[in-house]
């Protein structure tokens, strides 16, 4: 049996290495990182310029200009998945190798990402209240897809064709807007007082707003805001914040009618 210090020294120095492979290892993981969002990529491509990106970013970047982030090069738009890249990744975050902050939010990006496939799923499947769901994160570039406003309006059609009243709402500002197709004002607001008719508090609080600020091309007139503000808190559908219902809220308490 060796000696306990030779026993202690062996230890130490095991842990030591341990630490060495650690910091070799993170180092490494900085090979992963895509150089426009400097985070681990969930969907990881490669460039014409030899570089792996997160497929959304660099999309969106090729989208604004055909040149390198790394280099400032001309550069094609021509993208292929880096799939050892992911497998990489996936199984050294499994296996614990790679830890800290960026691995982290890498996490929480890859079920956000899996929660809007599964969106993507059941919205494909012709369900109305997913589609309007995806229109969402695609206006707003949520939930790591990227902002597109005209794949918000595709979706939030195909929600109001199936007959789901927020996403008529979601059209309706889309009409009004001019998001992802021409303007049309009264196409917009004919959609959005449909959406309100037919209970969606977020469409109420909209044309509360609009008329109460004289906004979106509607004049200004507190009766017709009084009357939408009021509609929301008997509308059925939930589907807006408990701040825009506070506001709205906030603002009859300080419009009363006479």
């Amino acid at each position: 049996m060796p000696p306990k210090r030779g026993r202690a020294a062996a230890e130490d120095e095991t842990s030591q290495e341990l630490r060495r492979t650690k910091s070799a290892v993170n180092e490494a993981m900085n090979e992963f990182l895509c150089p426009i969002t400097f985070s681990l990529p969930v969907d990881p491509v490669t460039a014409e310029d030899g570089n792996v990106y997160e497929r959304s970013a660099i999309e969106e970047w090729l989208e604004q200009q055909h040149k390198s982030p790394v280099t400032n090069m001309a550069m094609g738009t021509r993208l292929l998945p880096a799939l050892r890249v992911k497998n990489m990744i996936r199984t050294m975050v499994a296996s614990g190798a790679l830890t800290g902050d960026k691995v982290d939010a890498w996490k929480l990006k890859l079920e956000e990402e899996e929660k809007v496939a599964e969106v993507r799923r059941e919205a494909e499947a012709g369900d109305g209240e997913a589609m309007y769901d995806l229109g969402l994160c695609y206006e707003h570039g949520m939930k790591g897809l990227a902002m597109d406003k005209a794949k918000a309006f595709e979706w939030y059609e195909k929600s109001h064709e199936a007959g789901d009243a927020v996403g008529t709402g979601g059209l309706g500002r889309c009409y009004l807007l001019g998001y992802g197709v021409p303007m049309c004002p009264v196409l917009g607001a004919t959609l959005l007082s449909d959406a309100a008719r037919r209970g969606s508090k977020a469409a109420c609080i909209y044309l509360g707003r609009a008329y109460a600020d004289g906004i979106c091309g509607y004049p200004k007139d507190e009766k017709m805001a009084r009357r939408y503000y009021s509609m929301m808190a008997s509308a059925a559908i939930d589907d807006c914040s408990n701040d825009a219902k506070e506001k709205a809220a906030t603002w009859l308490r300080a419009h009363a009618a006479a």
